[in-house]
């Protein structure tokens, strides 16, 4: 490969880490739960609503992703997510109603963030086809970043100016940095090819058995969907001070980003049923301190290990789906898995704001999502052949 041809495949990836960065932000939500109840005077289930919205909102645009990506190029796309999501936060700046912030934030934003990180996922295995599994994991890792860094800055535009400042600068700063990703790509003007460095499927694998992987990725991530989208919320109902309150969803965010890489790493090293088995393990763990223990210790070692466990999650799962089945059949594979995220993510938020509201804690919540977590274990353990047999192993 030449020197240009390498320095076209650098521009892509740097265009998707900050696309996949600045859409991380999404995950920060839990700093907006009460500026949304402060603004508009709604439940805490109302206000989480809007989280569960948006993630309902990623899953669909990833699920139709197949069919959107092969019909734009690189830069339309691109322009596409950036007319949604600023059109989206700029809707629930001005908003004068919580109906119209699920709206704007839970539909156009949620809809922008699913089809920019889905397409940042599936060009950087492109780009770097002898690398796929590294590069997506990146990908997933800057994501994770974006939820780390945006809860400085949430804290701060919360501070001068409530939720509708945020969602001012917001917009601002998706035009900006999203208009920046469109000239590296249209720079590059690297296609987007499906079949390009793309091994039909690993020797030795049968196809996957897509249903009971859904059930698998969906329990395995449902305590991270909570987590992430009532972290504050949490933190404060085992009295953590509001003076370091905040620092909880950069942990988690930092954390989340340290999985994608770490467990993206691994996959050189340990089979894919070892990795997928222990990450629920330590889920179970973490949410089983919270529950039993619980303390503000508990919410600092309990909530970020979530977190690292979530962010190994779905590093793994795409890299994993895409390495057995090839480029073109791992995002349909994938994009339907993918709705089990969509499934919990709309449930698990509103129902931990439901339960709130009734019982002024979040520990039913964290008993529902401990024995969600268990199920994973069980059928990885058991059921791994009818999940994907290796004929090699």
């Amino acid at each position: 490969m030449n020197d240009f041809m390498q320095k076209k495949q650098y521009v892509v990836i740097a265009g998707c880490l900050l696309l996949s960065f600045i859409m991380g932000s999404i995950h920060a939500f839990s700093l907006l739960l009460e500026p949304i109840e402060t603004k508009f005077f709604v439940s805490r289930s109302f206000s989480s609503f809007t989280y569960s919205l948006a993630l309902t909102s990623i899953t669909a645009a990833v699920y139709f992703g197949s069919h959107i990506y092969k019909r734009f190029s690189p830069s339309i796309i691109v322009l596409i997510v950036m007319a949604f999501s600023t059109f989206g936060t700029l809707i629930s700046a001005f908003s004068t109603s919580i109906y119209f912030v699920w709206i704007g934030y839970g539909i156009f934003f949620g809809f922008a963030n699913g089809l920019g990180y889905g397409y940042t996922l599936q060009y950087s295995a492109i780009a770097v086809p002898e690398s796929k599994a590294l590069m997506m994991g990146l990908v997933t890792a800057s994501y994770g970043l974006g939820s780390t860094i945006a809860p400085i800055f949430y804290n701060k535009t919360n501070l001068i100016g409530g939720f509708k400042n945020t969602m001012t600068c917001l917009s601002i700063l998706f035009f900006i940095i999203i208009f920046f990703v469109f000239f590296l790509f249209r720079f590059s003007n690297l296609k987007f090819d499906l079949e390009k460095g793309s091994p039909t499927k690993l020797k030795g694998y049968s196809p996957i058995n897509k249903y009971l992987l859904w059930g698998i990725y969906g329990c395995s991530i449902s305590a991270g969907l909570m987590c992430f989208g009532h972290a504050v919320g949490i933190a404060k109902s085992y009295y953590v001070s509001n003076d370091y309150i905040y620092f909880i969803p950069i942990i988690m965010g930092f954390v989340n980003m340290t999985g994608g890489i770490l467990f993206s790493s691994l996959i050189k090293y340990f089979h894919y049923k070892n990795i997928i088995l222990f990450l629920p393990i330590l889920t179970t763990f973490s949410l089983l301190l919270l529950f039993l223990f619980p303390s503000k210790i508990s919410v600092f070692i309990g909530l970020p290990l979530i977190s690292i466990s979530y962010g190994g999650i779905i590093a793994i799962y795409p890299s994993m789906i895409n390495k057995l089945v090839g480029n073109t059949s791992g995002i349909k594979i994938y994009g339907f898995v993918f709705t089990a995220w969509g499934f919990f993510g709309l449930l698990m938020p509103f129902l931990a704001g439901k339960t709130f509201d009734m019982l002024n804690n979040y520990s039913f919540i964290i008993f529902i999502t401990t024995i969600l977590s268990i199920f994973p274990i069980l059928i990885i353990y058991f059921k791994y052949d009818k999940l994907i047999i290796n004929t090699n192993r």
